[in-house]
């Protein structure tokens, strides 16, 4: 996974475009799903490499841990995707990206 590092700020799609550029880097959107968090249904959208794509299970697999985030566990993959649109129409349903 090559992604280039942004060289000005940029929008939500820009950065995706940038992450699907290369062919090879999937997007997940994930939900906090931790009833005792404060940040339940939180969404967040984050860049894979297409070699965890098969290991990447909606509804069961969790984000890794970030900065942004803390733990990953509470986050549960919502949908996965290598198209632009889709990702964008996530964005639609309050999702925030991580970025870095």
């Amino acid at each position: 996974m090559a992604i280039e590092k942004a060289t000005k700020p940029e929008t939500t799609r820009e950065t995706f475009a940038r992450w699907l550029a290369d062919g090879e880097t999937w997007i997940g959107i994930f939900e906090n799903q931790d009833l005792g968090h404060y940040d339940i249904g939180r969404r967040v959208a984050r860049p894979y490499d297409v070699s965890t794509w098969d290991k990447a299970i909606v509804g069961l697999s969790g984000c890794a841990d970030h900065a942004t985030i803390g733990l990953g566990w509470r986050y549960v993959l919502k949908l996965k995707t290598k198209d632009l649109d889709a990702a964008l129409a996530a964005l639609a349903e309050n999702v925030e990206v991580v970025r870095g």
